[in-house]
């Protein structure tokens, strides 16, 4: 499954890696806490993040509505962290 595409951003693993099990410099998103998800996708959109590793995010969240956060979260806290 191909989670975050449809048009409306790029494909979580595109930086999250494979599983969404992040990077040596990308955080993992997967089993985390949803509700922990959709607070950090919506503080980025609202550009309440800022820290040098928050900036690839605003313009990739732009265009998600609270549900779309909700179902990204939802996805990825369903999948193993390892």
């Amino acid at each position: 499954m191909v989670i975050g595409g449809d048009g409306l951003t790029v494909p979580c693993e595109t930086c999250h890696g494979s599983g969404l099990r992040g990077t040596d410099t990308v955080p993992r998103l997967a089993g985390r806490s949803p509700s922990y998800l959709v607070r950090q996708l919506y503080d980025f959109q609202q550009v309440l993040r800022a820290g040098p590793g928050s900036a690839p995010m605003p313009p990739v969240v732009a265009r998600l509505s609270v549900d779309d956060m909700i179902v990204l979260a939802a996805y990825a806290a369903s999948n193993p962290p390892r």
